[in-house]
């Protein structure tokens, strides 16, 4: 049991449930990251410790023809 008396199952249910989200509170939201990408906000390159993808995908490499 939790602090408040809840069961594991309890909260998981919650968790896994998810929490309804507001439509309107959403399209803001939405709304504003793309102004702020349009105005360049978001403009700086990614660090490469913030890139999560495979090493594979990162860094596809150059491809040379063979002559």
């Amino acid at each position: 049991m939790g602090e408040n008396g809840t069961s594991l199952d309890a909260l998981l249910a919650f968790v896994v449930r998810g929490v309804p989200v507001d439509p309107e509170a959403e399209g803001r939201a939405v709304a504003a990251y793309r102004a702020a990408r349009e105005d360049g906000a978001h403009g700086a390159r990614t660090r490469r410790r913030d890139d999560w993808r495979p090493r594979e995908q990162r860094r596809p490499g150059r491809e040379f023809e063979e002559s």
